[in-house]
């Protein structure tokens, strides 16, 4: 039974990646605690960053306690193992989810929230649950198990494939609401046997008033890098196993001779380095490889291309979405994306005309894109324009954290 509305005030949250993290996950549970601590006590249990190394622990102890704001942070101090290869992303998973349960054990709450960095964290609130006869939210951001078997890493009627989707059922089912990110997403979870009823969509955000449009002579960015002149294409953020990019890098080789056209991929990753080598052996001269930007330069990032890709493998539709294209959107720029027809980016740029779609795994027609937009850019900004207006009127953070808040509110009132 759900708490009354004035019992509803402390929140337990579990998710690996949170600040100072700069992983996308991290920085939407981030976001989304600082606006909930306005009205709730919030707790967060997180885990180590892959990507900012320096993290200073007492001898032997297993976490440590920090504030954000009014937010408490107890960060577990798990094994980081690079995610780059499965057995040790598993022993991670496994080290943060024991360390963190521990650690769940000593907090009151009213209310666990769980995502799914690490994807097990559902079966783990699904036993809290049990013990401290607290509900759950289970923000679903992307189906681990269903993206490896995609990429061809478990295979989909193996037996960790299946007791894996057995165990998260059970913790979609038990949780008083699951909240996908997504139409795609959703259909993959009634298809697996979540009951429907128990689903709430609320989609990622943006913050519109940090990320917006640059005008071209206003951006340093492009003097910085020589890039004024260019057509710019972009890739921003993870540089993963799903992302299918090194496809799209034999794409760019197809423009290598091209004195106009430039390719820019800014971001981390388990294959960044591959990407990197990969480029130097296909002859791309006119590339540039960028770490993350920080927030305060992200618009002059973003609005450096003329054209954003958004990119994964054929067949991942739901098993992930990704979130990048609201910041493309609210930067006022135009995507391509190259992936399933079905998926959420190419869904919005069929409804808003603010991309462009082809299908995965096809050199030659990620090629052909590529140089449509090079010859049509007055549409691919048009594109963009529509993508700023839909940005702000469907996906921006007061928007969307709002849907948040009155979810809370209907379950406090049950």
């Amino acid at each position: 039974m759900i708490c009354s509305e004035r019992e509803l005030k402390r929140i337990l949250v579990m998710n690996r990646s949170f600040h100072p993290d700069t992983e996308a996950t991290g920085q939407f549970i981030t976001e989304l605690c600082l606006r909930l601590s306005d009205k709730y006590e919030v707790t967060v249990i997180a885990g180590r960053s892959y990507y900012i190394r320096k993290d200073c622990f007492k001898p032997l102890s297993l976490w440590k306690k920090e504030k954000l704001g009014t937010i408490n942070i107890i960060r577990v101090r798990h094994t980081r193992f690079w995610k780059g290869r499965l057995p040790g992303r598993i022993i991670n998973w496994i080290t943060y989810c024991l360390i963190a349960f521990f650690a769940a054990l000593r907090i009151k709450t009213d209310l666990v929230f769980v995502a799914t960095d690490p994807p097990v964290l559902g079966i783990l609130a699904m036993v809290l649950r049990k013990i401290k006869a607290s509900p759950f939210i289970y923000n679903c951001r992307d189906l681990y198990v269903d993206a490896a078997v995609g990429l061809g890493k478990l295979k989909p009627k193996g037996l960790i494939a299946r007791a894996y989707d057995y165990l998260d059922v059970l913790a979609f089912n038990s949780a008083s609401v699951v909240v996908p990110i997504g139409l795609s997403m959703q259909r993959r979870l009634v298809a697996k046997g979540v009951q429907e009823e128990k689903i709430n969509i609320i989609s990622d955000w943006v913050d519109v008033n940090v990320i917006k449009p640059v005008p071209t002579g206003e951006n340093y960015l492009l003097d910085r890098f020589g890039l004024k002149d260019k057509f710019v294409v972009m890739y921003s953020g993870n540089m993963g196993l799903t992302q299918d990019l090194d496809i799209l890098l034999k794409a760019c080789a197809r423009f290598k001779d091209s004195a106009d056209v430039f390719f820019v991929f800014a971001g981390e990753g388990a294959i960044k380095e591959t990407l990197k080598s990969l480029a130097i052996s296909l002859g791309i001269n006119n590339i540039l490889f960028l770490p993350y930007q920080p927030m305060e330069m992200l618009s002059y990032s973003l609005c450096m291309a003329d054209l954003h890709i958004i990119s994964f493998k054929k067949g991942l539709s739901g098993a992930i979405v990704p979130s990048k294209m609201y910041g493309i959107m609210s930067a006022a720029k135009p995507y391509l994306i190259i992936g399933d027809k079905d998926s959420e980016p190419a869904r919005i740029a069929a409804d808003f005309r603010c991309g462009i779609l082809v299908e995965a795994g096809d050199v030659e027609t990620i090629a052909k894109a590529i140089q449509w937009g090079h010859e049509h850019r007055q549409e691919l900004v048009d594109m963009g324009i529509n993508g700023r207006r839909v940005a702000k009127e469907k996906f921006s953070k007061d928007v969307v954290i709002g849907e948040w808040f009155r979810l809370l509110d209907e379950l406090a009132k049950r």
